[in-house]
């Protein structure tokens, strides 16, 4: 068997973390080989570590479950968050050239100015990256180096995050036996946006919008460069809260029957038993589809806020400008039925949710939905800093299918009766 380079990254969600290894098949697609999921267990709120041995642990069964399908075990991860304090300003640097061609050294050495000029810790820096240069009176260059001028001047966006977050996110993936190095965090509605979009739709002028469970990223592109980035601290697990704050049950029943309710397409309520009309129902059975009517009503109020908040930032961000590519929406938030239509309303601009099934393959099944558009889009960030030398190899050759009792199954989720009826049955229980 022939060896091939691996890269594997670690999604650090408030809900669950995702671990994932790929090998690289063309410019813009991975074989995903192996992937493993555990819940953090409240190890993780609001994107911020506030329980380590829980974080740990849940790193090591992901990273176990990853490395048993892979046939590989993962010693380097790249690592996607969404917590703290996150802060993005453009920096504008210049150099002279003395009409001499740019090198790449000049390249690294604007970069080293822009993050210089932000007046932080290294430890603080998360992402330093070029939305344009100007080469003495000619503007909107991608890449300069092998042109000539009298100086050089560049645009960067400089991204910062919390020092005492981002050390113990670097804390935890390293107790867990892994091995993070600088530049290995990167922020998750980035990683997302690398997943989903395409240099046309950047162009265009797109934002995404990554809904997780404690946070909600949002990544603003326009004329192809990045023009900015913001973290709300809510997601889908506020929307849970809200929802057993109401129905008076525990969070672990409120997520279920947010499951349930929301896994149906549209917003029509349960199909009555068959042959029955509505006037035939009992008032027991009436008072169920009336919490199924609650139930959206509280997560669907949840949803609009979360909305809101992301679109006041925007309209800051945007100027005004016009996103041709409008809204892209990614995140496990996104699968919830009829949430473009619902977004467009708040948005006022076309909406759609991102997959990147496009860019997959091997265990797509797995890793084609939007909730694991940040996961996959951290396999790119690992290809493009890791240097060859040390990148690992394992021998090509179909993914194991091992994988540890504990693991959720797939399997699990289609046996038993349909979602409708489990959530009537539910539904009576709890009346």
């Amino acid at each position: 068997m022939t060896e091939q380079p691996i890269f594997a990254a670690i999604d650090l969600g408030s809900t669950k973390v995702c671990a994932v290894v790929g090998q690289v098949l063309e410019e813009d697609m991975f074989e995903i080989v192996g992937i493993g999921t555990a819940s953090t267990h409240h190890g993780i709120r609001n994107g911020t570590i506030v329980d380590v041995q829980q974080t740990v642990a849940a790193i090591r069964k992901a990273v176990d479950i990853a490395g048993r399908k892979a046939s590989h075990p993962l010693t380097r991860v790249v690592v996607g968050f969404a917590g703290g304090e996150i802060e993005g300003q453009d920096q504008r640097v210049m150099i002279a050239l003395k009409d001499r061609e740019v090198l790449e050294s000049d390249i690294a050495r604007i970069l080293q100015e822009a993050r210089t000029m932000m007046g932080c810790s290294s430890s603080e820096l998360l992402h330093t990256i070029p939305k344009g240069y100007r080469i003495d009176e000619q503007g909107g260059i991608l890449n300069p180096v092998g042109m000539v001028g009298a100086r050089l001047e560049a645009q960067v966006h400089v991204i910062r995050g919390s020092d005492m977050v981002l050390a113990n996110l670097k804390r935890s993936v390293e107790r867990a036996g892994l091995e993070v190095r600088d530049g290995d965090l990167v922020l998750q509605p980035l990683a997302s946006a690398r997943a989903v979009l395409t240099e046309d739709d950047k162009e265009l002028g797109v934002c995404v919008v990554d809904i997780g469970g404690g946070t909600t990223g949002m990544v603003l592109f326009q004329n192809g460069a990045l023009s900015g980035v913001r973290v709300v601290p809510l997601g889908g697990a506020a929307m849970t809260k809200d929802l057993a704050a109401v129905l008076r049950i525990s969070q672990a029943d409120a997520e279920r029957i947010k499951r349930e309710v929301f896994s149906t397409p549209g917003h029509a309520e349960p199909p009555l038993p068959e042959g029955e009309e509505i006037g035939t129902l009992s008032a027991e059975e009436l008072t169920a589809a009336g919490r199924r009517v609650q139930v959206r009503e509280v997560v669907e109020a949840r949803l609009e806020e979360i909305l809101r908040k992301v679109k006041t930032d925007l309209d800051r961000l945007r100027q005004g400008s016009f996103l041709a590519r409008g809204v892209v929406l990614t995140g496990g938030v996104a699968r919830m039925p009829n949430i473009t239509s619902f977004a467009e309303k708040i948005f006022e601009m076309p909406v759609s949710v991102g997959h990147p099934g496009d860019r997959v393959q091997g265990l797509v099944d797995q890793t084609s939905g939007p909730e694991y558009a940040s996961a996959v889009g951290l396999l790119y960030f690992a290809r493009d800093q890791w240097v060859p030398s040390d990148v690992p190899v394992r021998e090509a050759g179909p993914p194991s299918d091992s994988e540890p009792v504990a693991s959720e199954s797939p399997r699990k989720e289609r046996d038993g009766p349909p979602a409708g009826v489990r959530l009537w049955n539910w539904l009576r229980e709890i009346i």
